[in-house]
């Protein structure tokens, strides 16, 4: 039986890692999808996850980035359809699971995210593929994969926590407004590639204008955002409705 742990490379994706390794050592996969879409730092962390709890990345990936996903379907990922990760990490851990049965898959849905975690869990079902979720059944939050790295296990987080909710994609489509004001300020070359995207294939990701035309409302939002952040007020979240791109 194989134990295939769906590796992100997030934190929480990370502690799953370390919790199916701690039982299944010789059988554990981290699998990993690239979209070669993310900061070069979430690759080095990535390998200091992978050094700490002793088992490789294996990397089953399409080959393509968002964009040339984008261009070779003809759908503009957005905040309502998002073929890029239905077709770069959805479709090939499926293919991957299929491949290597009998086999459990493991996601890294926290406590909070249980919602997810039942959308997942429907979509495997069809395919008789089994599929656990280990933070929501120990109830591990966010925080706590954030301490546990941090501070149990002494590496250093992604430099996108620091200004996002999530180490992913740069951009991730599926960000709202505060969302892109933050990669405007944080990640400016993938603002513009994705500004001069939409011109050429004349779409918009957000859908009521185009990231230039947004751009002073994505700021004020995304300064509001990291305001609140400061003073530990509720914030809205920068993707309201992620999708599964766990996987």
């Amino acid at each position: 039986m194989k134990h295939i742990v769906g590796f992100s490379g997030g934190a929480a994706s990370s502690v799953v890692g370390k919790i199916v390794a701690e039982q299944y050592h010789n059988d554990t996969v981290l699998l990993f999808h690239n979209t070669h879409t993310e900061p070069a730092d979430n690759d080095r962390f990535r390998k200091d996850v992978s050094d700490y709890i002793g088992l490789p990345i294996t990397d089953y990936s399409d080959g393509r980035n968002i964009w040339q996903v984008f261009n070779d379907t003809g759908l503009m990922g957005n905040t309502r359809i998002t073929p890029c990760s239905r077709i770069l990490k959805q479709e090939r851990s499926l293919q991957y699971l299929k491949d290597n049965q009998p086999a459990i898959l493991y996601v890294g849905f926290t406590v909070e995210e249980w919602e997810r975690a039942q959308r997942t869990y429907a979509r495997y079902l069809v395919q008789c593929i089994d599929v656990k979720f280990p933070l929501i059944e120990e109830q591990i939050s966010k925080d706590e994969c954030l301490h546990r790295i941090r501070n149990c296990w002494g590496i250093r987080l992604p430099y996108m926590y620091e200004w996002a909710e999530h180490a992913n994609c740069v951009p991730c489509v599926k960000g709202g407004k505060a969302y892109w004001g933050l990669v405007y300020l944080n990640a400016n070359d993938a603002w513009k590639f994705a500004k001069q995207f939409e011109k050429e294939t004349k779409n918009t990701i957000l859908k009521d204008g185009s990231l230039e035309e947004t751009l002073p409302d994505c700021l004020r939002l995304a300064k509001k955002w990291l305001r609140d952040k400061a003073l530990k007020k509720n914030q809205a979240p920068l993707i309201p409705f992620p999708c599964e791109c766990a996987l």
